[in-house]
Parts: C-alpha cells; sequence; structure tokens
C-alpha cells in the first residue's frame, strides 16, 4: 500500500508543476485539485497511519498545487481549506525542517492571495482562509521564537515582515461600532503567543509586547533585529520562570 500511495504522490506531483504546461489538457487543474477534496487525499492529513516520507510527498503536493495551480484552488473553497490545513501539519512540526521550509515557502508565496481570499458561505468563523492563514503565520511566530528551530530564523522573519507588509498596506476596513481598531497584525499574533506562555506573568507579557510594538519594524533589517530581541526576553523571562519555579520545590 505504501508503494502505491508512493507512485501515486510522485505522479500527482508531476501533474501538479509540468515541465510544459501549455501542452496539459486544459481540464487537467481541475481534476488534480479535487483529488485533494475532504474524501480523497484530504481524508489523510492527520493521520497516523502515514509513513513520514509520504507525509513529506503529501505537504509537498500541498504545497505545489498552492504554489502553481492557486487560479484553481482559489475557486475550490473545500479543497483550499484541505490544502490550507496540510500547511498547518507541516508548521506545526519545525523539528522536520524540510517538510516546515515547503509549507512555509509555499505560505510566503501565497499569502497576498490569500488575505485577499473571499470567506465561502456558510463556513465557520475559524474554517475561513483568513482564520487558517492567521494560524498558519502564529506557527511561523512560535517557530521564529523558539532557540531550538535556529536555523529556521531567517526564513520565518522574512515570511512574517511580508505579512505585516501586506497588512499594513491594506486599506483600513470601516470601524463596523465604537470598538477601537484591531493592533497591526504582528501585534495580534503576538498577542495570541503569549497566551501560550503560562509561566509568564502579566506584567513579564505585558513588557515584551510593549517593546516590540514600540519599535520601529518598517524594513526587514530593523524587523528582524527587533524579533531577535523579543526571542531574548522572552528566553529570559521563561529562563528566569523555571528558575523560580524549581526553587520552591
Amino acid at each position: 500500500a505504501d508503494g502505491v500511495m508512493c507512485v501515486s504522490l510522485r505522479l500527482l506531483l508531476l501533474l501538479a508543476d509540468p515541465p510544459s504546461p501549455s501542452r496539459a489538457p486544459p481540464t487537467l487543474p481541475l481534476g488534480l485539485v479535487a483529488a485533494v477534496g475532504p474524501a480523497q487525499i484530504g481524508s489523510l492529513v492527520g493521520s497516523p497511519l502515514l509513513a513520514p516520507a509520504r507525509r513529506r510527498q503529501l505537504l509537498l503536493l500541498a504545497a505545489t498545487l498552492l504554489r502553481r495551480q492557486w487560479r484553481v484552488v482559489s475557486t475550490r473553497p473545500q479543497e483550499l481549506l484541505v490544502l490550507l490545513r496540510l500547511l498547518h501539519r507541516g508548521l506545526s512540526s519545525p523539528a522536520d525542517p524540510p517538510s516546515f521550509r515547503t509549507c512555509l515557502a509555499a505560505l510566503a508565496e501565497v499569502q497576498p492571495r490569500l488575505a485577499a481570499q473571499p470567506s465561502p458561505a456558510g463556513a465557520a468563523a475559524d474554517a475561513t482562509p483568513e482564520a487558517l492563514h492567521l494560524e498558519l503565520l502564529l506557527l511561523a511566530l512560535a517557530a521564529r521564537l523558539d532557540p531550538l528551530h535556529a536555523s529556521l530564523h531567517d526564513e520565518t522573519t522574512e515570511c512574517l515582515h511580508a505579512a505585516a507588509l501586506a497588512d499594513a498596506a491594506r486599506p483600513p476596513s470601516p470601524p463596523a461600532s465604537s470598538e477601537a481598531a484591531p493592533p497591526p497584525l504582528l501585534l495580534q499574533l503576538l498577542q495570541r503567543r503569549l497566551l501560550d506562555e503560562p509561566a509568564l506573568g502579566a506584567g513579564e507579557k505585558q513588557i515584551l509586547y510593549d517593546a516590540f510594538a514600540a519599535a520601529d519594524s518598517s524594513d526587514l533589517p530593523s524587523f528582524r533585529r527587533n524579533l531577535a530581541r523579543l526571542c531574548h526576553d522572552l528566553t529570559f523571562f521563561r529562563a528566569r520562570a523555571l528558575f523560580e519555579h524549581s526553587a520552591v520545590f
């Protein structure tokens, strides 16, 4: 069964990015994208029975379809969500750098289109392209702030900076009520990331947030320095919390 899946995924990869796209049948992209539907290849998302090599092939297929067949993918809401969930699987595993990089490169390329992708009618709030885009960026930020994944820091920094620039370039939405406008994208992500730091106190989280918010991150070198400082300070607070906890016992 594994051999059949290996050959099938290789064939799909070849069809997803053919050497001569102009000679491919016009219906080929639609058939390829349909093959990743929830009842087809999409049913493998998160399967514990998937061998590591097949998992990497599946993630590469998802990334390739998003990058090379976006024109069709963008018109198929269910298949698009399956592909984004596959990227989520890859970005959830920075301990597998090849798969992480594959998925991060796809995210970096399609995120300007993804940010403008309309939500399908009736979709749950957490199952829209916009919501999944934020989840993917949150995983990229988590990897960037983890010293154990230093080999991925350059790529994640560039992807996050591109997302921040795209967010800053978007026209502001008209206020729906008297509520204050939400903070910029990266600050929203940082707020959510700090929620996953239970060892840190509210004061420490506020220090980290305020320092990053006050820094000028308009260009990539500045953004890189500010993220490095944030990572350093977060690591310090984590270590101090661990020391204080162990001292109690």
